[in-house]
């Protein structure tokens, strides 16, 4: 059989399902002692050294984001699921220990302002650059990557190799609700 007989339309009220694949990420602002996490679906390399991310205006972490000059993205692993869709699920608008209640835990490391969730996989520090257009228009924010960690049961010698390391750091991928898929093999293509 064909695949040609298995294609089929799709409904195009949330046609961007197809494309939002990609691992979710937490995106954490602070200003001062006010911190927030938030999953992240929308973000992605703008080029090799700077990550976009959109944030919708109506979520706590904009208004902080909005002033910010650094921020965080994190890669949460499979071990902090109930976390992650907990933050994503809770507001700070509406619960001001929305952190302390989901569970989430920290730690610092030596050259980072920002507190690193538990449970993730990678950690990079980001510089913002400020782009009133697309902020503004299109909920978008750049921003150059200015210090990276990983876990290097999962990450070594600048690759991935998450399926050689402990589940529960393996990358999450939202779909709806919660819908995830956990990253899978990994798989060797040669020409």
């Amino acid at each position: 059989m064909s695949q040609k007989e298995f294609v089929k339309p799709v409904d195009l009220e949330n046609p961007y399902r197809l494309f939002n694949l990609g691992g979710t990420v937490f995106l954490e602002v602070k200003e001062g002692d006010d911190i927030d996490v938030m999953p992240a679906s929308w973000a992605c390399p703008a080029d090799y050294t700077k990550m976009s991310v959109v944030v919708d205006s109506t979520h706590y972490s904009r208004k902080i984001l909005d002033k910010a000059e650094y921020f965080l993205l994190t890669v949460p692993g499979y071990g902090i699921r109930k976390e992650l869709l907990y933050l994503g699920s809770v507001s700070k608008n509406g619960n001001p220990n929305k952190i302390q209640d989901s569970g989430l835990k920290f730690f610092n490391i030596e050259g980072c302002d920002f507190p690193l969730p538990e449970g993730c996989a990678a950690w990079a520090l980001i510089k913002r650059i400020p782009e009133a257009h697309m902020e503004k228009n299109y909920d978008m924010f750049v921003g150059e990557i200015v210090k990276a960690w990983a876990d290097s049961r999962v990450f070594s010698d600048n690759h991935w190799h998450l399926e050689k390391g402990p589940e529960e750091l393996r990358s999450l991928h939202y779909v709806a609700g919660g819908h995830f898929y956990e990253i899978g093999k990994s798989v060797e293509v040669t020409l």
